[in-house]
């Protein structure tokens, strides 16, 4: 057992009230993620403790999902640990108001997004495929020979694989992703086809944002991009909203012919001053990795994104000018 799950398993061991939380609008696999940590910890940990919150519950049934707490912000409570999963600090789970993100409460962090972040007390990352996948591996090691799956485990694992890899369509599945996947398979099959038939459904609600995204594209070269505003999302809703833009950006921005790879920008409606950019491209086209963290992001090699925050106002403009300006230095030649 390597240092980072010796640590993990002590931080475990020694506490009582556990708070295991993801990143805001979550999903799929920061879903699975944390009910998969839930699921352990209950199995093994019956004497402690656990609390899963999240501001929503996922669109369609997946196992022990009602374990979730629906909360509509995240505030401090006696909690003695917090396992963040899918997400790399605090300040991606929380937004302004959440009273969380100054806590001075142990944290510790299993996750599989490429960063340079490591803030926490406890960081496991192996680069996986999933946050689901990483959950899983290192319980497994960490419990060693009194790991077993359970139906639920197994269930959790596959959808959060199979959606956070694209149907292994991504390059972040590797060997260890399919003998896992087999593994989960064997023991609960579930229907591919199935999962990322409900995996991609969006609501009726978010047509007209998508309609919109649509009639905004601005095409240059190669790359792609579109936008909301804040009259969107107040217009919509930020749930519409947020389902449209992430129906758009893994099934249209890679797909438009002519085009490899692009972004969507939108504004917080919670944070003041502050943007978010999403990348996605097709494979052996452009990395969006480095330009996202050159915006204060991060992520996959082709599937990245970036919170971008302002100490003043900015509109849209300048945000885009600043954006596109970090594009062009990685893709000039």
């Amino acid at each position: 057992m390597d240092k980072a799950h010796k640590e993990l398993k002590k931080y475990i061991e020694k506490a009582q009230n556990i708070l295991v939380v993801s990143h805001r609008g979550p999903d799929m696999d920061a879903f699975c993620s944390i009910l998969l940590v839930k699921e352990f910890l209950n199995i093994y940990h019956p004497e402690k403790s656990v609390i899963a919150k999240a501001k929503k519950l996922p669109s369609f049934n997946i196992p022990r999902m009602h374990d979730i707490t629906v909360v509509d912000s995240i505030q401090k409570g006696d909690e003695d640990l917090i396992i963040i999963v899918d997400a790399a600090d605090i300040d991606l789970v929380c937004e302004e108001g959440d009273g969380l993100v100054d806590t001075s409460t142990d944290i510790v962090v299993i996750d599989h997004h490429k960063t340079e972040r490591n803030i926490h007390n406890v960081v496991i990352n192996e680069n996986r495929s999933s946050a689901a996948e990483q959950v899983i591996v290192s319980f497994r090691e960490i419990l060693g020979k009194k790991f077993k799956l359970t139906k639920e485990i197994a269930e959790l694992g596959q959808y959060g694989i199979s959606s956070d890899t694209g149907r292994f369509l991504y390059e972040t599945a590797d060997a260890d992703t399919f003998r896992l996947y087999a593994d989960l398979f064997e023991y609960s099959p579930l229907d591919l086809e199935k999962i990322t038939y409900k995996v991609n459904k969006f609501p009726r609600e978010s047509i007209d944002v998508m309609v919109e995204l649509l009639n905004r594209i601005i095409f240059e070269n190669d790359m792609v991009y579109t936008y909301i505003t804040i009259d969107d999302t107040k217009r919509w809703g930020d749930s519409d909203v947020g389902e449209a833009i992430t129906f758009f950006k893994n099934n249209y921005l890679r797909y438009i012919q002519g085009v490899h790879w692009g972004f969507v920008l939108e504004p917080s409606t919670k944070q003041k001053n502050t943007w978010y950019a999403t990348f996605r491209a097709a494979k052996g086209y452009q990395r969006v990795d480095k330009i996202a963290e050159d915006l204060g992001g991060g992520g996959h090699m082709y599937a990245s994104g970036a919170k971008i925050v302002y100490s003043e106002p900015k509109t849209f403009d300048q945000v885009l000018t600043d954006v596109l300006n970090v594009i062009k230095k990685h893709t000039s030649n």
